[in-house]
């Protein structure tokens, strides 16, 4: 997932900065970074529509992401893919499945023989990828490590949000795509489950779509907004973390209601905008206020609020702030990462994605250690409980023809507990890609999920080039392409479950 700018100065799209030079009989490659530069600099469709697969809170990323997704349908995009499911709802209402929920993903390639596109089978004098030694979850932390059902009794979807203790997980259950209608916890110690309370949308509102949910200490919190109308609107509920009847707190407009974050206190709702700063709405109900001393801040989790948002990809984050009691940690990144984001306690963060090194450090700079083989994905990489989360490379070295050999034995992610240096392998991976989610819950998740019964599936076919989806603007091809779609197949019945709260 590219986390790169919105591709201001990117170059026309037949790779010359004049625009004479033609695009036709270049190299792949060249395509590639032509076809990508016009993915960033795609024009913004009409009303509001990854590197992230968030909110509209990310909404340009998710529409370059798109914009890239289609271009790969005309290009060469090489090796499997892999399926990152933010949780719940991750499109927001008909913005469509980008990379999150096991979403297709479909590369071509010109037409070749199989044997000049198949990749090379890793042999045992490759060696192995560095991650090959990471054990998983379930021997790492048995006691962390369970299965939950996928569907609710009366078959609506779960969608994991996070853990309220270290058995008790809470679920949305969808009626139908992205349509929630209540919460649930399961326990995964006595198999129970219990429905904590049901999700109304406000009377007379069309289009209305839950965006995120936060768990506090005594309540539940949500906010839902109607993202396919362009109203800059938003609502914000509560229920009884206990269970109880759901009640609306109150509705904003404008630039409150372009929520990036929620969150709940003992009196209040709390959220933060996508311009930055922090309002609070008593849980009454009420006029909503700014606290002051918050510009440019963004919650990460009440009380804690960071000088980064999610949409600030190249933005170098300097501080952490406590709300109540404005106590500010300074944050200053080693130089030479490309992502450094910061908790209360700790920080990750990588260089460039050859690097395959993960540097973890508190705020100060202090207790830095470097973990090899891993690799940040996008931003998303601070749990619940100070945990980092990881992906793992698979390269071992390459071929006589430069390409690849890979390790599938190595875990999909890793997870690392900076307090006690233990890194646990999660996710499930096959040859062809494979896929994992975290929980939706506006703070960091305390849950890492994936659907062991699914399977990665490639199915490739010759199809007329013309026909398959570019942006705007992209000439249109010629000719025969060989044209594969990888999609996640089977599964269904029960998540693997990581609770962070049971690790030790």
């Amino acid at each position: 997932m590219n986390r790169s700018g919105d591709g201001d100065g990117a170059e026309p799209m037949n790779g010359s900065r004049d625009g004479t030079e033609p695009m036709y009989g270049r190299s792949e490659a060249d395509l590639v970074r032509a076809f990508m530069s016009a993915a960033d600099a795609a024009p913004e469709p009409v009303g509001n529509l990854l590197g992230a697969v968030e909110r509209r809170r990310v909404r340009r990323t998710r529409r370059r992401v798109q914009s890239v997704l289609a271009v790969a349908a005309v290009i060469v995009v090489a090796g499997g893919g892999t399926a990152v499911a933010r949780g719940v709802f991750s499109h927001r209402g008909g913005e469509g499945p980008i990379l999150a929920d096991a979403a297709a993903t479909a590369t071509a390639t010109p037409e070749r023989s199989a044997s000049s596109t198949r990749k090379p089978t890793p042999s045992p004098s490759a060696g192995r990828a560095p991650g090959a030694d990471i054990r998983p979850a379930a021997e790492v932390w048995p006691a962390a490590v369970s299965t939950i059902p996928a569907k609710a009794a009366d078959g609506w979807r779960y969608q994991p949000i996070t853990a309220l203790s270290a058995t008790e997980v809470l679920l949305a259950a969808e009626s139908s795509f992205e349509k929630v209608g209540r919460l649930e916890t399961y326990d995964t110690a006595s198999g129970s489950r219990t429905v904590l309370t049901e999700m109304p949308g406000p009377e007379g509102v069309e289009e209305y779509f839950v965006q995120s949910i936060d768990a506090g200490a005594a309540h539940i919190v949500w906010y839902g907004t109607t993202p396919n109308n362009g109203d800059r609107w938003a609502d914000f509920w509560v229920a009884p973390r206990s269970g109880g009847t759901a009640r609306q707190v109150g509705e904003v407009t404008g630039e409150q209601a372009e929520v990036d974050a929620v969150g709940v206190t003992a009196d209040s709702v709390v959220w933060s905008v996508s311009g930055g700063g922090v309002y609070r709405m008593p849980l009454g109900g009420g006029t909503a206020e700014r606290i002051g001393g918050t510009d440019g801040l963004h919650l990460v989790s009440w009380p804690w609020a960071a000088d980064v948002g999610e949409r600030d990809f190249q933005k170098k984050q300097t501080k952490l702030v406590n709300l109540e009691t404005m106590q500010v940690v300074e944050v200053k990144a080693p130089d030479g990462l490309e992502t450094f984001r910061c908790g209360p306690e700790w920080c990750f963060g990588s260089g460039s994605s050859e690097s395959n090194q993960v540097i973890a450090e508190r705020p100060d700079g202090s207790q830095r250690r470097v973990l090899p083989g891993l690799h940040v994905q996008g931003q998303q990489d601070i749990l619940a409980r100070n945990l980092g989360l990881f992906h793992v490379s698979t390269v071992v070295g390459r071929d006589k023809r430069g390409e690849e050999i890979e390790d599938h034995s190595v875990p999909l992610i890793a997870l690392y507990d900076p307090a006690t240096g233990t890194l646990a392998g999660a996710g499930r991976r096959d040859p062809k890609g494979g896929s994992y989610g975290y929980g939706n819950s506006s703070s960091p998740s305390s849950i890492v999920y994936w659907d062991q019964g699914e399977k990665t599936v490639e199915r490739c076919k010759t199809v007329d080039a013309e026909d398959l989806r570019r942006p705007s603007g992209v000439p249109t091809p010629t000719g025969k392409t060989r044209y594969c779609e990888t999609t996640q197949e089977g599964g269904g019945k029960e998540l693997t479950v990581v609770n962070l709260l049971a690790i030790p």
